[in-house]
């Protein structure tokens, strides 16, 4: 039986954290914790769970960050919420021994930097803050995480086309350097490839992935650049998230809009991507989380649901199947 744990937005009688239990073919609600502010990302630790609150209120003792401890068996128990004098953050990550929790400030554009003890925020350390530029109004910062090695800070800018990278020494932000990306591209979230080589960018406004070569000192230097969509579509739709396979050998994407799940494979040796085919969801994938290469997790927000799709990778295989759960307005989902 795999634990499930979703973050859901909805009317205040709803939303909140919510923990189901997947056995398949079959969910069960196995805890229900209701938050006052929206659960915007959710970050799981070994012991821990993080959500990045988005403030709901015009109060500065809402928002933050939200911890709770999970027990031996899955439960979530209230740890803390560091408020942050009423910030909303939108993604969340972790150093390797979750000393520091990393986080992106999409309206005011900032990335914070907190200390932690035990799975509580004990408190802020830093904020970078980006300056507004001639064409574009603000920055808006997206997507937060770690490069290869844990040698640098990274944050994206969607409005601005920039990967901003940071030194963190003790927790302090102190920028580095930065990677402009091809203007309206809209980057929004980027990983990198098991043995550190390769980063895989994926900008939501083009609906494309960047894939870079990525070399120590925080160098990016871009070998591929290919679509999330087929030829043929000419409706609306943005790229989502992205996540690569256990082994690294497949890439997968979510299009909102489209609304599928583009599945590629991956070359180790050069890094590049090559399309295989895409799988149709429910309405709005805006994230999914991969189990084991068996199963994908898929939210689907406008829609309401978490839908599992079956995963054989020997095969190059990713179906759909009839196994859903209806949540109200779920936005983040993790394992």
């Amino acid at each position: 039986m795999r634990k499930i744990y979703v973050a859901s937005f909805g009317p205040p009688e709803s939303r909140g954290l919510y923990v189901l239990d997947f056995d398949a073919p079959e969910f069960h609600l196995d805890q229900y914790l209701p938050t006052q502010d929206n659960p915007h990302y959710i970050l799981r630790s070994d012991t821990c769970i993080y959500t990045a609150m988005k403030n709901m209120s015009p109060k500065n003792n809402r928002g933050g960050v939200a911890s709770y401890r999970m027990d031996e068996e899955g439960h979530l128990l209230y740890n803390d919420n560091y408020t942050s004098s009423g910030r909303s953050y939108v993604y969340l990550c972790l150093n390797a021994d979750h000393h520091f929790l990393f986080a992106a400030n999409y309206q005011v554009g900032t990335t914070a930097s907190y200390l932690l003890d035990h799975g509580k925020v004990i408190k802020k350390i830093s904020v970078a803050y980006r300056e507004h530029d001639k064409i574009h109004h603000s920055p808006h910062v997206c997507h937060v995480g770690l490069t290869p090695k844990e040698e640098f800070i990274y944050s994206i800018d969607i409005d601005g086309d920039n990967i901003v990278l940071y030194d963190y020494r003790d927790g302090f932000l102190e920028e580095v350097r930065r990677q402009k990306i091809l203007g309206g591209s809209g980057p929004s979230h980027m990983l990198f490839s098991p043995d550190g080589r390769f980063a895989y960018l994926v900008n939501q406004y083009t609906s494309t992935i960047m894939v870079f070569h990525y070399s120590p000192g925080g160098h990016f230097s871009m070998i591929q650049m290919i679509s999330t969509l087929p030829r043929h579509f000419r409706g609306q739709s943005q790229a989502g998230t992205l996540h690569l396979s256990r082994s690294g050998r497949h890439l997968f994407v979510s299009n909102c809009g489209h609304d599928s799940i583009a599945m590629y494979a991956r070359n180790p040796e050069s890094g590049k991507l090559y399309l295989l085919y895409m799988v149709h969801t429910h309405h709005d994938p805006c994230d999914f989380v991969i189990d084991d290469d068996r199963y994908m997790y898929v939210i689907c927000r406008q829609e309401g649901l978490l839908e599992v799709l079956e995963m054989d990778l020997g095969r190059d295989y990713l179906g759909k199947t009839d196994w859903v759960y209806a949540l109200p307005e779920p936005v983040s989902v993790t394992i």
